[in-house]
């Protein structure tokens, strides 16, 4: 009867053993979840930032872009009859590349500066990187590495519009 009693015990306790070894299992797999959706709500409130400022940075460019002054537009390309001695070198120190433009010296004088970001309708956004001959005035000059793509582009007029960004 003892050893019956002893083996009931052990079973009794190795049920029980397994039993909580199932509910720790199962209780770490819904810690695992709500750390998941922990990670997730973070990842979603920090996309809902980022499109916040987006949208702040956004209306900032639009409020600028109100404020638009219509502007020659050509392009060039590094060649020394278009630069000075070193084509590869802008103004401002840093190697010519595109997304960057020569800005004539009346608007940099108006705060047209090196790093600042213009829009020009219709093209996009591009960063102040060079200046233009002094002969040239309410100018914007658009780098382009291709000399075909450059003469192909000629000479519009856009507004274009400094932002503050």
């Amino acid at each position: 009867m003892r050893i019956f009693f002893n083996y009931t015990i052990i079973t009794t306790l190795c049920i029980a053993v397994v039993v909580l070894v199932a509910l720790v299992g199962s209780k770490n797999r819904q810690i695992d979840t709500l750390h998941h959706e922990l990670a997730l709500a973070k990842h979603t409130a920090e996309a809902r930032k980022m499109m916040v400022e987006e949208a702040r940075v956004l209306q900032k460019a639009v409020n600028d872009y109100n404020h638009a002054l219509k502007v020659t537009v050509t392009a060039y390309n590094p060649e020394a009859g278009q630069t000075d001695s070193d084509p590869l070198i802008a103004a401002s120190m840093r190697k010519v590349r595109e997304g960057t433009v020569a800005v004539s010296r009346d608007l940099f004088d108006q705060g047209w500066v090196f790093g600042k970001k213009i829009r020009i309708e219709g093209l996009g956004i591009f960063e102040i990187n060079d200046l233009m001959n002094k002969r040239y005035k309410k100018r914007v000059d658009v780098f382009m590495w291709d000399k075909g793509q450059a003469k192909a582009f000629g000479k519009r007029i856009f507004k274009a519009a400094l932002l503050d960004i």
